[in-house]
């Protein structure tokens, strides 16, 4: 009997959309990039539910006659391609002719769309790979996708998707990277209702930059043009001299392409270090413009990696056109100086700071467990004496009997959530109010979150409003947060509860994620030198916690060594006190 056969179109359809189709901005991606292909003024994206109920895309374009869109939705039925030769420069966004079909395989899915030449348009309706009727209809000229019930026919698929607002926010992520490659273009997200994103066509990448994350971002960058030989690179970098961002982001565009690529990351981060400026922890928007030959864009099914021909070409271009921008912003860059006018305080005085701020923590936390006595013996078996610090990041201590040793972040990020979780649960979380209100626009990915969170970060010690589509009103942050930028701080504790929505925490429930972050974001850091009071504040309430071994992501807060263990090593097992 024959064991190899051929598998059923439907099924060979459901398993290529699942390289194409992963989630619902995947789906966005592909619908809008077809209207920019189209060649639409304006694209409008509409979601319900994170895009898990209906993506709606509509555009302007050039839209499609009746026997082209019921073609348009069979596998590997495209415009954009007519021979192998095309295949080496393409110019377009999509070209492999399976983005809608893929689509329609995996929901219920229904395309108007009318050109310049017929009375009427045209509405073919799919239902999970099955056509369910082509006829006219009323339509302006331009393509209308309505995409429902995404995987409503592949229960193990749908299951994996993310929480709404998860998903909403790697929609909002999709619009931008395409808004950003196309600044001519006119963008409007909507999601449950609410305008996400509204970006009017402007005339350039820093207008673009500024309708959709702000003028305080864009006062943070630098302009970059230059390249070498072939290569042109362009775009905007981060100031080295502005406070830094939890973690890098750079936006890479490849012939206006979204793209990622590792090596031009490392690229981008060696121009820094090379230029005396530190590491790169900022945003950056990396222009690359390179000869269609020299660039295979054929590399994955989501066109999200691309392969070039001669990478070291692209390497120092970058690196050289990242390091002219630094160099040119260094000459023209003014002093630092504080909100109050005056320079940066010495080292001397930032440790006594740190002191304080430690102090005070102390005192904090030993309100809150004046009454709790060490729990277990993991922390503290008797008094505890601290002997010191270990590469500015592990605080050695003894109990008289075993040596102990403290992870000082993670420590000190334990003993913070705790009192965070008190004091929330007591309804008197501890305030900062601003002198003056701070008006935060966020990246449209970020505005979901941040609308699911507000009970939450209020009930944490912040006091904000929305304050218009993209902004808010920030009043108050939570007291225990180092002085700093308020805006980069929210804006850095939504990214990672949204980014690390799927990771393993320690802890469950949005409050408490968001405690968490709060509590790792004004911790002590590794690397920071401490004094021995301060370390001896961190060791003695860890040990008054509930939890004292783990931090509230799950990293080991500290290690016990056994007296008996240091004298094996040392070949001292038979050594008696006389």
């Amino acid at each position: 009997m024959a064991l190899i056969h051929a598998l059923p179109e439907d099924l060979v359809n459901k398993i290529a959309a699942g390289e194409v189709v992963e989630r619902p901005s995947s789906v966005v991606k592909e619908l809008v990039e077809n209207a920019l292909d189209a060649r639409a003024s304006a694209v409008s994206v509409e979601i319900e539910a994170g895009g898990k109920q209906l993506i709606r895309v509509r555009d302007d374009g050039q839209g499609m006659a009746p026997d082209d869109a019921e073609r348009a939705l069979e596998r590997h039925a495209t415009s954009k391609l007519r021979e192998l030769a095309d295949l080496h420069a393409i110019a377009t966004h999509g070209f492999r002719g399976e983005a809608l079909p893929s689509i329609a395989s995996v929901s219920r899915l229904v395309l108007r769309t009318r050109d310049n030449h017929g009375p009427a348009g045209t509405e073919v309706e799919v239902h999970h790979g099955r056509r369910v009727h082509v006829r006219e209809v009323g339509h302006p000229r331009g393509t209308t996708v309505e995409v429902r019930d995404l995987f409503g026919s592949i229960p193990a698929r749908r299951k994996f998707l993310r929480a709404e607002t998860t998903e909403a926010g790697h929609v909002a992520e999709a619009v931008t990277l395409l808004a950003l490659a196309h600044p001519g273009t006119g963008f409007t997200l909507g999601s449950g209702g609410r305008t996400s994103l509204q970006a009017p066509a402007v005339d350039g990448l820093a207008a673009r930059i500024y309708q959709v994350f702000g003028g305080r971002l864009l006062d943070d960058l630098l302009a970059v043009e230059g390249g070498a030989d072939w290569a042109a690179v362009r775009g905007f970098v981060a100031r080295p001299d502005r406070p830094a961002s939890p973690r890098p982001n750079l936006r890479l565009f490849v012939n206006g392409r979204p793209v990622r690529d590792r090596a031009v990351a490392k690229a981008v981060a060696e121009a820094y270090r090379g230029a005396g400026a530190g590491e790169f922890r900022g945003d950056a928007f990396i222009f690359l413009e390179l000869p269609l030959h020299l660039v295979d864009v054929n590399v994955h099914p989501a066109k999200t990696e691309v392969r070039f021909a001669e990478p070291r070409t692209v390497w120092v271009a970058v690196g050289a056109a990242v390091r002219g921008a630094l160099a040119q912003g260094a000459q023209s860059r003014a002093p630092r100086v504080t909100p109050s006018g005056r320079p940066p305080a010495d080292p001397a005085r930032i440790e006594t700071a740190v002191d304080t701020f430690l102090e005070r923590a102390g005192r904090v936390a030993e309100g809150l467990s004046a009454a709790a006595e060490p729990r277990g013996p993991v922390v503290a078996a008797g008094p505890l004496t601290v002997l010191g610090q270990y590469r500015l990041t592990y605080v050695v201590a003894t109990d008289g009997e075993d040596l102990l040793v403290v992870d000082q972040h993670t420590a000190h990020e334990r003993v913070r959530f705790e009192a965070l979780q008190a004091r929330a649960e007591e309804r008197a979380a501890e305030s900062q109010m601003l002198l003056t209100p701070l008006v935060v626009t966020l990246a449209p990915r970020l505005r979901g979150p941040l609308e699911a969170s507000l009970p939450d970060l209020r009930a944490l010690g912040y006091d904000l409003e929305p304050f218009g589509g993209d902004a808010v009103r920030v009043r108050a942050v939570p007291a225990l947060l180092r002085a700093g930028d308020p805006a980069a701080e929210l804006q850095a504790v939504l990214e990672e509860v949204t980014d690390r929505e799927g990771a393993e925490w320690a802890v469950a429930g949005r409050r408490d994620r968001l405690a968490a972050t709060l509590a790792c974001h004004s911790a002590v850091r590794a690397g920071q030198p401490l004094n021995s009071e301060a370390m001896a504040a961190i060791v003695r309430e860890l040990g008054r916690t509930v939890h004292p071994t783990l931090c509230p992501h799950g990293r080991a807060t500290v290690v016990r060594l056994p007296r008996q263990d240091v004298t094996r090593w040392f070949g001292r097992g038979g050594w008696r006190r006389q």
